[in-house]
């Protein structure tokens, strides 16, 4: 069932955040449905702001709204860094949630758009994620980019100026794999969860982070862990092993549902992570 990014976070608790993971065909929404549907677990499915550009919002958006409302658990649909106001506009028109990213911007600007992107969020009935601070490397996990840690201050009048529902925060962790060991301040997320009692606090960049981390982390209140690279790598390296077969399979249906189950198992298998059954 189709459910706002606000609402799916009654899921959430002192032990448990929710999964979010990046699709970018019909063959990452099956896997993530997938994984959500055997898991028993709400999830939410992101689209990069990119990719539904890309994929166009009736199309790719649509299918994952689509997909969500059969869903037998209640899932999310939402955009992802998102930097295009009037882009953004039409996809909360069509009826996804956002996550406006202004964290490139001076910290002004970025209250001051933000709140605007929440203001029209609103007043459609749809969700919004913003974001302070930078992660170490770029939304594609293949730039550099300089590493900004969240300070409690930032947090605390960012989410009270901009009215904003969910807030992602940088606390070491990055976009992409990670170069070395993933270096997380999990005391810094305790101080912000603590200052700022009932607004979820998110991490983007949840792929390759060890999993007594992410327990961690979720402990010290951590509620949504965003998961891309680590779908993408297992679509990839499935798709790589099919194409390299003795006999390359030309049938679509030979290779889309396989890699489906890929990503499918990847989810779940961070879905129980999060949900604290491993």
């Amino acid at each position: 069932m189709l459910i706002t990014l606000k609402e799916i976070f009654k899921y959430a608790g002192d032990n448990v955040a929710i999964g979010a993971f990046n699709i970018h065909n019909l063959e990452f929404i099956k896997g993530v449905v997938q994984a959500a549907e055997e898991t028993q677990r709400p999830a939410i499915m992101m689209i990069n702001e990119a990719v539904l550009k890309y994929g166009g919002i009736e199309i790719l958006g649509g299918a994952a709204i689509a997909a969500a409302k059969k869903a037998s658990v209640d899932m999310a649909v939402m955009v992802d860094h998102g930097e295009d106001i009037d882009f953004l506009k039409k996809c909360i028109d069509f009826g996804l949630d956002i996550m406006f990213d202004g964290s490139h911007l001076p910290f002004e600007e970025n209250i001051k758009l933000t709140k605007m992107m929440a203001d029209y969020a609103h007043s459609h009935n749809r969700s919004i994620e913003g974001e302070i601070g930078q992660l170490g490397l770029s939304e594609d996990g293949d730039e550099e980019t300089e590493q900004k840690i969240t300070s409690v201050e930032e947090a605390v009048t960012f989410a009270s100026k901009t009215d904003i529902d969910v807030l992602a925060i940088s606390v070491g962790n990055v976009h992409g794999f990670y170069k070395g060991e993933a270096k997380i301040n999990v005391p810094r997320i305790k101080e912000i969860s603590s200052a700022l009692e009932k607004m979820p606090i998110v991490m983007h960049g949840g792929s390759d982070i060890p999993s007594e981390i992410m327990r961690a982390s979720i402990q010290a209140g951590i509620k949504k862990f965003n998961i891309a690279t680590d779908l993408k790598h297992a679509y990839a390296l499935t798709m790589y092993d099919l194409m390299h077969q003795d006999t390359m399979p030309i049938q679509p249906l030979q290779l889309f549902p396989v890699v489906a189950d890929a990503v499918a198992a990847v989810a779940a298998e961070k879905i129980k992570i999060f949900s604290s059954e491993v």
